[in-house]
């Protein structure tokens, strides 16, 4: 945890809750007991399929089968479309501020040949334009490279592709050797050392006495061929084991550097293939870090020719040469939820497959037993009714505990420049008089999630002044996704900063700016008018909305600076469709004089006969026989 988000936690503990509003903290066990995997169904032609339901899934762990708790829907589409931030005064929400989906291309360019992979780089640079204005893409090469830069800058990365020609070579050597019969030879494969002997050197491996030592022995009066055909095929094993460790090492450090990113992320792959041994190269740390990053590795293998102008030889093991090349990609690929596409020259019509895909995937939550939270990796098997296909990771690994983990993410979140879309998430801001201080109370709510339940979420909101300096700060960990809480501050403008993490992973993150001051006259000062559901008691304190309202009833809430004739004065709660159209609803507040000098005016107002959609509430102070100005709110009352 670090240093400053420490400071923020500290802040907490000073924050003053207010006798209408609660900061309710709820422990709910989907934080402890619930895994969450990310998968993708898929029609034939590539496109999600968005309608599956939990029990149409089926997850099986190390072979046993789990109990599906919720399978929800990421709709990736969504946040391509051109932002369209909200503009209402009364609260802030991500909903249209997204920053795009993020996809990085990564070329591997020690196993692309310096002149084959132009077609296919060409093609990428198309891929590039093809992907929405709003997606941020980065291109890098997986050699030596350290930093990776997101940008939507299309014509900045289509340089940076041009400039990649490959770096790959076909060492040579004096035997016409292919890959995968070096492989084999090189792990003592005698059958096959004894068909390249035969080919190389012109004679049977039998015809040798002690090949081991036919070179060193000149007395045998026999040639070093065979020692030589082996000695060249461990050579030729090795460069490919080492430069299969340069890539996959500059893969896991790209995930590394991406997990910081919120929602999922997209590599694609370019690479004409790889010698992934997995009896030497262990992947569970690669899947483990795509794991948690949320990152998806889409493959594209280029189409290697059977002869070319750079070869002076044709393998003789062309065909195996190639299949164990592919193998090794799609090992890359299968451990982070991604499928390998052969590119042929410049064919678009892998790269459209690839960009159909990644519109959306589910994530799946489902019941831990007491042996997932061990740092191991455990099989997965997530499979769909209906024979449709299904992109999964094969692994899963799950920390020992995620509280740590959810603190680091909530204050990146909030450190984070740009918002988070992936979870929705809305907040609203009060203001109060507080006059034993001389203060301002500032009642901030908000909501994460869609409304419809959810398995909730963690919150986190830090306060701003206008110098920069951190007035308050929460945290909360809450089953219904909602949070209210209050604190005193000076009159003065405000930044407020909010971050959610469902227990699905989603994440959201949203910012508002407002003033913190009373509306009225100097005569009169008000406070905001409040909105919030009927409260389970009368002794319950209220939990503002922060734009939707449910339920059959609202209760408004206001305070006024109370005068000798408080008592009498008459408060009225108007509701309308618009500040000039007509009353549908009105109703009395009754009003109570408290001793520090304020009235707080509390009405009821049936709301379950009106339709849904936007409407204002309007409370009127009757001060001489004539309605003041009043003070409003706006409120939507969504469908039932």
């Amino acid at each position: 945890m670090s240093s400053e988000w420490s400071r923020w936690v500290v802040c907490a503990a000073v924050v003053a809750v207010p006798a209408a509003v609660a900061a309710r903290q709820a422990t709910f066990r989907s934080g402890v007991d619930l895994v969450t995997v990310d998968a993708a169904v898929l029609e034939g032609d590539g496109r999600p399929v968005p309608t599956l339901r939990a029990e149409d899934f089926r997850i099986e762990v190390d072979g046993r089968p789990r109990r599906i708790v919720s399978a929800q829907f990421v709709d990736l589409s969504e946040s391509i479309a051109a932002p369209q931030p909200p503009s209402s005064p009364h609260f802030s929400s991500n909903a249209g501020a997204g920053d795009g989906r993020v996809v990085v291309i990564a070329v591997d360019e020690t196993h692309i040949r310096r002149l084959e992979g132009r077609r296919a780089i060409e093609a990428a640079s198309r891929f590039v334009d093809v992907l929405p204005a709003i997606d941020r893409v980065g291109v890098m090469a997986l050699t030596s490279e350290a930093t990776i830069t997101l940008t939507r800058d299309r014509l900045a990365l289509r340089r940076r592709l041009a400039g990649m020609l490959g770096r790959g070579d076909l060492s040579t050597g004096q035997f016409n050797l292919g890959i995968s019969e070096a492989l084999e030879i090189a792990e003592g494969g005698r059958a096959r050392l004894a068909d390249a002997v035969l080919r190389e050197c012109g004679r049977s491996l039998t015809d040798y006495v002690n090949t081991a030592r036919a070179a060193d022995d000149p007395s045998s009066a026999r040639d070093s061929c065979p020692e030589q055909v082996e000695q060249q095929s461990r050579g030729l094993a090795q460069q490919a084991h080492a430069q299969a460790r340069t890539s996959l090492a500059a893969l896991e450090a790209l995930i590394a550097r991406l997990k910081d990113l919120p929602g999922p992320k997209t590599i694609v792959l370019l690479s004409e293939g790889m010698i992934v041994d997995p009896r030497r190269e262990d992947l569970s740390k690669l899947a483990a870090g795509a794991q948690a990053a949320r990152v998806t590795i889409y493959s594209l293998l280029l189409d290697i020719p059977l002869f070319d102008a750079t070869q002076e030889r044709v393998s003789p093991t062309a065909d195996r040469d190639r299949q164990v090349r592919e193998d090794g990609v799609d090992r890359v690929s299968g451990a982070a939820r991604g499928a390998v596409f052969r590119q042929v020259g410049s064919d678009a019509a892998p790269l459209a497959r690839i960009a159909r895909e990644l519109s959306g995937h589910y994530l799946l939550a489902f019941e831990a037993s007491e042996g997932d939270r061990d740092a191991r990796a455990h099989r997965i098997r997530v499979t769909v009714a209906g024979g449709r296909l299904v992109r999964a990771r094969t692994h899963f690994l799950v920390p020992a505990t995620t509280l740590p983990a959810r603190g680091a993410q909530l204050s990146a979140l909030l450190r984070a420049l740009s918002p988070a879309t992936e979870l929705p998430l809305r907040v609203a801001t009060y203001t109060y008089a507080e006059p034993a201080r001389r203060a301002l109370r500032v009642v901030i709510s908000a909501e994460a999630g869609n409304g419809a339940g959810g398995v909730g979420a963690w919150l986190g909101f830090v306060l701003v002044d206008a110098a920069g300096v951190i007035a308050a700060t929460a945290t909360i960990e809450s089953r219904s996704g909602q949070y209210a809480f209050s604190c005193v501050v000076p009159e003065g403008r405000y930044t407020l900063r909010a971050a959610a993490i469902d227990a699905m992973g989603l994440q959201g993150s949203v910012e508002r700016v407002f003033a913190a001051r009373l509306a009225g006259t100097a005569a009169m000062r008000v406070g905001d008018l409040m909105l919030a559901p009927v409260p389970a008691s009368p002794a319950a304190p209220l939990s503002p909305i922060v734009d939707r309202a449910t339920g059959e009833a609202l209760v408004a809430y206001l305070e006024f600076q109370a005068t000798e004739a408080s008592r009498s004065i008459p408060v009225r709660v108007i509701i309308a469709r618009g500040p000039t159209e007509p009353s549908l609803l009105t109703a009395t507040a009754d009003v109570v004089i408290r001793t520090d000098g304020w009235a707080a005016a509390t009405a009821t107002i049936p709301i379950g006969a009106l339709p849904p959609g936007a409407y204002l509430a309007r409370a009127e102070i009757d001060v001489t026989g004539a309605p003041s100005g009043g003070i409003s709110r706006p409120f939507t009352i969504a469908a039932r």
